[in-house]
Order: C-alpha cells, then sequence, then structure tokens
C-alpha cells in the first residue's frame, strides 16, 4: 500500500515536471484567417466555413486565406439476401490549400468516414444520419485546427 501511494506520487512529479500539456491546452491560435473560400455552397461546406472563422486570432501576424472543397458521401455497405440494405457508409472529405500571401502554402486532404444499421424508419435514419455528419465534420474541424498549428 505504502509503495503504491509513493509509486503514485513520483509518476505525479514525474508529469508535472516533464513539460506535458494537453493538446488544446493553449486556446490561443497562431494564425488568423483572413478568407474562408469554399468550390461548393451547401449546408456542409457552410458549417464548416461558420467553424473555422471561430478559429481565427485577429491578433496573429500570420495572415492566410483557405480554399475547401467538401463532399459528403453515402453508400450502402451490405445488402442481406433479398437487395434491401442492411449497412450504410457516410464518409466526409475536405480538401484544403492554404494561400499566405497569395501563394499556396500547402495542401492536405482529411476524410472521416462511419459506417452503421439501416433502420426502418426513415425519420429516425435521416436524424440520425444529420447527427453522424456533424460528429464527422467536428473531428475534421479538430484535425485542421491541429494542422494548421
Amino acid at each position: 500500500m505504502k509503495k503504491n501511494s509513493i509509486l503514485i506520487i513520483l509518476l505525479f512529479f514525474f508529469l508535472v515536471s516533464c513539460g506535458f500539456k494537453p493538446i488544446y491546452f493553449n486556446k490561443e491560435n497562431n494564425f488568423d484567417i483572413e478568407k474562408i473560400e469554399t468550390i461548393q455552397s451547401n449546408r456542409l461546406s457552410a458549417f464548416i466555413k461558420n467553424s473555422l472563422s471561430n478559429l481565427s486570432n485577429k491578433e496573429s501576424d500570420k495572415k492566410i486565406s483557405l480554399l475547401i472543397n467538401s463532399k459528403k458521401i453515402k453508400s450502402i455497405a451490405s445488402k442481406d439476401a433479398k437487395g434491401n440494405s442492411q449497412l450504410l457508409a457516410m464518409s466526409i472529405s475536405l480538401d484544403l490549400k492554404v494561400y499566405e500571401n497569395n501563394e499556396m502554402k500547402s495542401e492536405k486532404q482529411f476524410l472521416e468516414s462511419f459506417t452503421y444499421s439501416n433502420n426502418s424508419n426513415k425519420f429516425n435514419l435521416s436524424k440520425y444520419e444529420k447527427n453522424i455528419e456533424k460528429n464527422l465534420t467536428n473531428k475534421i474541424i479538430k484535425d485542421i485546427n491541429i494542422y494548421l498549428a
């Protein structure tokens, strides 16, 4: 018992003194997004554009512009013996181009996908698909924040 408590205390002091910080500890980003352009104007692109504009730090010296091309793809992953769909798949793909001083600095593609069961109640299925789309989009936005930081 005494050895376990000493070990926990030593481990705590080691983690505190090693400079460990969570990824999102620093709330201030070191970039200012001046302009966000989307190739397609749809609900998904509008949500991504609004979320990325909130990440911007207006006091930063690093001014960037973003060009976004996003796609949502729903497909049938498997069917039963009668030909009815059992599993569905949704994937969101986002191509990001980062411009700094009117020249392309970098380009990256983000992809998130999710497989789910079909539901006979189409209203509940539609609500569930909107929730999946929102969760996948939030994952991509977090990945973009880490990529830009």
